[in-house]
């Protein structure tokens, strides 16, 4: 008789063991983890790791280390510049005290390339003659626009009074700052720019339209800011972007 209990007790603890495995991927858990470089085992400072199902997400800091909310069944995915995307799931319940992500560099592989003369590749590839510049001549030197020291007044008047005074001085200035701030754009929006911003956000459509004419008023940084900076600055605007999304809409539904 007391065998037979005992079965029966095993039947029911392994029943409820089951049904405990199958539902233990719906809680809520927050995890613990540490970012580095497969190779060097040097952490990596300031990867985004970011949950497709939320669009929420986080960043290491300069230890590789960082801590996040997350359902047992969502997959992260941990992203840093010049490393191949890693993803992370939770495989067991309850979840590791410290999750170890190793990420691997992206290497470019260049083929064999051969060096000789006279290949006329513009004809080859159909390309056009270039048009001439529409610049003048003194645009492309670096003097014409140097603005004269103060002690320039006494030495030269007549070259100080002309900088200042001097049509022509003020259109070359002119258009020297329109060229400058042409490269500097497009320096920047090497990596702020629709492309990179759907990559790293996840967002498509006229969303993603909207987020981007978000992050243009909201640039807080210089045009030679480096790809790691204005991918960091992505993500802390998107998170703001939600937030005040989230406030409108709460908003509209609290309103009579």
């Amino acid at each position: 008789m007391k065998a037979v209990k005992w079965g029966i007790l095993f039947l029911v603890m392994m029943q409820a063991w089951s049904l405990f495995a199958q539902t233990s991927d719906l809680y809520l858990v927050t995890i613990r983890g540490k970012v580095s470089d497969i190779e060097s085992g040097e952490p990596i400072p300031y990867a985004h790791i970011i949950n497709p199902r939320s669009h929420g997400g986080t960043t290491s800091n300069a230890d590789g280390m960082f801590s996040m909310s997350m359902l047992t069944e969502d997959t992260l995915i941990i992203r840093a510049v010049g490393f191949v995307d890693q993803q992370l799931t939770i495989e067991s319940f309850p979840p590791e005290n410290l999750y170890e992500i190793v990420m691997k560099p992206v290497r470019f592989l260049i083929g064999e390339v051969t060096v000789t003369e006279d290949l006329d590749m513009r004809g080859r590839l159909g390309l056009p003659d270039p048009d001439p510049l529409d610049i003048p001549i003194q645009l492309r030197g670096d003097a014409f626009n140097e603005k004269p020291p103060w002690f320039a007044a006494l030495l030269t008047p007549i070259s100080f009074l002309q900088y200042y005074t001097s049509k022509k001085e003020k259109q070359k200035r002119e258009t020297l700052q329109i060229i400058n701030n042409n490269e500097e754009w497009l320096q920047f929006s090497k990596y702020h720019n629709l492309e990179n911003i759907k990559r790293l956000t996840g967002l498509t459509g006229a969303e993603a339209d909207r987020f981007m004419f978000y992050c243009n008023l909201n640039n807080r940084l210089p045009w030679f800011a480096s790809q790691m900076e204005i991918e960091f600055q992505i993500m802390d605007l998107y998170f703001k972007f939600r937030r005040e999304k989230q406030a409108r809409a709460d908003s509209l539904q609290s309103a009579p």
